[in-house]
């Protein structure tokens, strides 16, 4: 079974097998939170909007003032060989990223990134589930907006696992973030929008969220098919009363939300429009994944 082949990984411009794999016990990934990563979807052997995870990547690395040493073409390159070695062609693939190694709290002046790849095989049944719709909870932690890693995929990722399992103890599915303002941000791993009154809703980025890759594309399919999607800001109420609602990530695609803090949202899960958009979202994956990504 593929599930129990020792897997090949991609770090520091080499190709091991998982147990070659050696840490320095002063990465500063590990010790500080000192990097980046993204999470992004596999399909028939090709990354959806590799491109665009790879430029969110590398926009964090700038917000950390990490020097990056590989370019675009170079990444996009070790993806499409990592896949080959494993024959792993519907998969889950994880890029992270973080400072050179060295001992104290102080980086090494000129420190460049250390690019660390993994891939494993794509959990059908977790999307299976989140398909049918999931719960969520508005939980006590707050986004602080004056934060700047709030706005990256950062490694220091401790606040997003706090409010997972608060959200997890109270028999919720994923958790919902308000920020200082009182004003909805977003999921642990994911972007929410609601629809009401015909109209498409999604918090704005600077109500302290990550600027998801799947919430870009349901803002293109939203547009090609008419229908008007903007950013605005939310209060909880508007979730409570939306006529449906769904939330987004890289592996899950677009998830109905059933109900939030036990409320039901709507009438059905998923929705009509929620379903509309899932099944667009799946045809411009086969159609891009088709020509290349």
């Amino acid at each position: 079974m593929k599930d129990l082949i020792e897997r090949i990984i991609y770090y520091k411009g080499e190709f091991l097998k998982e147990s070659e794999l050696r840490l320095s016990p002063y990465n500063r990934g590990l010790q500080f939170g000192d990097g980046v990563f993204e999470t992004m979807r596999v399909y028939s052997g090709r990354v959806f909007r590799l491109e665009s995870h790879i430029n969110r990547l590398l926009k964090g690395l700038d917000v950390l003032q990490i020097e990056n040493k590989l370019d675009a073409p170079v990444i996009k390159n070790a993806v499409k060989t990592l896949i080959d070695e494993n024959d792993l062609t519907d998969a889950s693939l994880k890029i992270t990223a973080f400072r050179e190694e060295c001992p104290g709290i102080d980086p090494v002046p000129g420190s460049k990134a250390c690019f660390l790849m993994t891939l494993s095989p794509f959990d059908h049944e977790r999307k299976k589930y989140c398909e049918k719709g999931i719960s969520t909870g508005i939980v006590t932690i707050r986004r602080n907006l004056s934060s700047p890693h709030v706005f990256i995929k950062s490694l220091n990722y401790l606040e997003n696992m706090l409010g997972r399992r608060q959200a997890h103890d109270r028999g919720f599915d994923e958790a919902v973030f308000l920020n200082d303002l009182e004003t909805v941000a977003e999921g642990s791993i994911s972007n929410i929008f609601i629809f009401k009154d015909s109209e498409l809703f999604t918090p704005p980025i600077n109500a302290g969220i990550l600027n998801g890759i799947t919430r870009d594309v349901v803002f293109e399919i939203a547009e090609e098919k008419g229908m008007k999607c903007c950013e605005k800001s939310m209060k909880a109420d508007d979730i409570f009363t939306a006529d449906e609602a769904f939330m987004t990530n890289s592996l899950m695609e677009i998830m109905p939300l059933r109900e939030i803090d036990g409320h039901r949202i709507g009438d059905k899960c998923p929705g009509a429009v929620t379903a509309d958009l899932m099944k667009r979202f799946s045809g411009k994956v086969d159609k891009e994944v088709s020509v290349g990504s």
